[in-house]
């Protein structure tokens, strides 16, 4: 049976820190965003008004969209131009993939990829109900039982790292991991490719990984190596508490302990129990039987940006 369609609404709020494009006529910012359907064509877009008055590098559209025929798994693209006299110049684009606003909407701020900190804000919305979704009674559970949920982790970009290898070069990568409050779980993590190439101390990875199992309480840890010949060297580790994704999600820079003024851009949305796909919840006494740690890596879903 094929999969319903649905519509989206998308507020393009504003965007912070964009370029200086037209010297002579003036800027004026506006966005394009379209859906990418899974055989790589764009059947639907909508275009906010530019904006030529006030601050044109720190714009407010303030404009909510309406996208037709959109139907899970699609990814939205947000691509800013510059209009001009004769034509228009790009400033950058922002992806978001479908997992991380099918559910639950999305909120926040998301990079733009080719124009160096800057970053657009927006609200995305579907209008009606998924079939088979969980309600938020459903997510909770009933007394005493513990539901995991899925996570999806999108690991964007660092600023600010250390260079480690002189001879090789830097090879920055980056494992995210479930802290469970149980010490008994499975070891719980993704990890990024390697980048050897381009900018290695402000790398780009953008990368998103469903991780779970995730419980509400637990905190995701974010450890920064560089990859060598032997072995590899850490860069620095970054945390970020239960209570600034859940339920909201979260989408922002966290700083690098240990290494002074470097950043990690990441996204983190709750994507629901896996209760909602047949998956059983936990029972916390069943915990405490667990003897071993076992390493339980997530699958890699799909390019973020």
């Amino acid at each position: 049976m094929a999969s319903p369609c649905n519509k989206l609404k998308v507020h393009i709020i504003r965007a912070e820190g964009l370029q200086h494009m037209n010297r002579f006529t003036g800027d004026h910012p506006y966005v394009t965003c379209q859906i990418q359907r899974a055989d790589g064509n764009v059947e639907t877009k909508a275009d906010t008004k530019p904006i030529s008055a006030g601050d044109t590098l720190n714009p407010i559209w303030d404009e909510i969209l309406e996208l037709e025929s959109w139907q899970p798994g699609e990814a939205l693209e947000f691509i800013v131009y510059d209009k001009g006299i004769l034509g228009f110049k790009t400033e950058g684009k922002a992806i978001l993939p479908s997992e991380f606003f099918h559910r639950h909407g999305f909120q926040g701020m998301i990079a733009i990829i080719g124009s160096p900190d800057a970053r657009i804000g927006i609200d995305v919305q579907v209008v009606g109900a998924q079939d088979g979704e969980a309600t938020p009674e459903q997510a909770k559970g009933g007394e005493g039982v513990v539901v995991p949920q899925r996570l999806g982790v999108s690991i964007l970009q660092a600023h600010g790292l250390n260079q480690m290898n002189n001879f090789t070069g830097d090879n920055p990568y980056v494992k995210c991991e479930v802290k469970h409050l149980d010490p008994a779980a499975e070891v719980t993590q993704v990890e990024t490719k390697a980048v050897a190439e381009g900018d290695t101390l402000n790398p780009f990875w953008g990368e998103t990984h469903n991780i779970d199992p995730w419980c509400e309480g637990e905190s995701l840890e974010f450890t920064v190596y560089d990859k060598g010949l032997v072995a590899s060297k850490t860069e620095g580790t970054a945390v970020l508490p239960s209570d600034l994704f859940f339920p909201q999600g979260f989408s922002g820079m966290v700083a690098i302990s240990g290494l002074p003024h470097a950043l990690l851009h990441v996204i983190v949305r709750p994507l629901g129990p896996l209760v909602a796909s047949g998956e059983t919840a936990v029972d916390p006494d069943a915990s405490s039987k667990k003897k071993k740690k076992k390493l339980k890596v997530g699958k890699k879903s799909k390019q973020c940006c």
